[in-house]
């Protein structure tokens, strides 16, 4: 290690309001990992339920709590930021899990054979309740083929020295934050590898509508000019075409499709 050997290597920040029935499996996800330079930063919301206990419960060493009452989704995560020390920081929902036992080692050694210039490495997420996989791209922003998931990246600490999430927003402040991360060509990553199980128990994935305003809020503080009316008319044409699939039931359509050609196409 380096000299500044007494951080950890990861921060992984969680948020949580009333979570008993899900954050003992995402703790023993990280629990159970084979790599173990990393310490937990956990901000509650001011949980009513075992979620306190069952934290408290958990076998992880180095984790720290935070209870703020009443804190939002961001203003939780900012002050997590705060309270890490690692050199790499790592945002995780409570609903969600890391894929498997060796998935930080198999991070940290990416990272440590890359670019010293590379400030966010970004891997794939497989969405559980939407039974697919995200994969990241770093294609043009205004063509909205930019496509990250914040439980699927690891950012530098230096990242945050003067920046931090918009705690006006309930929903897309991390798409915000990292959409400007993207315009301002901090260097990037992929790695062909799944990070975590999403839940999809979160806000975003409840309030579709909100999100989809909240979102288009970002376009016009992100974008300007001709650019942002292509990038705003740009996400209204993705979402509509998304919407109209999933009504027509088309993306099953086409899964069904695929295993048949699959079927078909064996050997007889």
């Amino acid at each position: 290690m380096s000299a500044d050997s007494q951080q950890p290597l990861i921060s992984i920040i969680i948020t949580i309001l009333n979570g008993e029935k899900t954050i003992s499996q995402c703790l023993d996800s990280i629990n159970n990992q084979t790599f173990v330079d990393y310490e937990v930063v956990l901000v509650d919301g001011g949980s009513t339920d075992k979620t306190i206990d069952l934290i408290n419960e958990s076998s992880i060493v180095s984790k720290r709590v935070q209870v703020i009452p009443g804190v939002g989704l961001y203003a939780g995560l900012n002050a997590g930021i705060r309270m890490a020390t690692g050199r790499w920081l790592y945002f995780i929902g409570c609903d969600d899990q890391l894929y498997e036992s060796t998935t930080l080692q198999k991070v940290t050694d990416i990272i440590t054979v890359s670019q010293p210039s590379v400030q966010i490495f970004v891997g794939n997420v497989a969405c559980v309740k939407q039974k697919n996989l995200l994969r990241a791209r770093f294609g043009s922003p205004y063509w909205m083929r930019y496509q990250v998931h914040h439980q699927g990246m690891f950012y530098a600490r230096s990242i945050f020295a003067n920046n931090l999430y918009n705690e006006t927003m309930r929903i897309a402040s991390d798409y915000e934050f990292n959409l400007k991360l993207a315009l301002n060509k901090v260097p990037h990553q992929a790695m062909d590898l799944i990070i975590c199980n999403f839940g999809g128990d979160g806000i975003s994935e409840n309030q579709i509508k909100r999100g989809f305003r909240e979102m288009q809020l970002v376009h016009k503080r992100v974008f300007h000019g001709v650019g942002l009316r292509w990038a705003m008319f740009s996400y209204w044409l993705q979402q509509t075409i998304i919407i109209i699939r999933k009504r027509l039931n088309l993306v099953n359509l086409k899964v069904r499709l695929k295993r048949w050609l699959r079927i078909d196409m064996l050997p007889r």
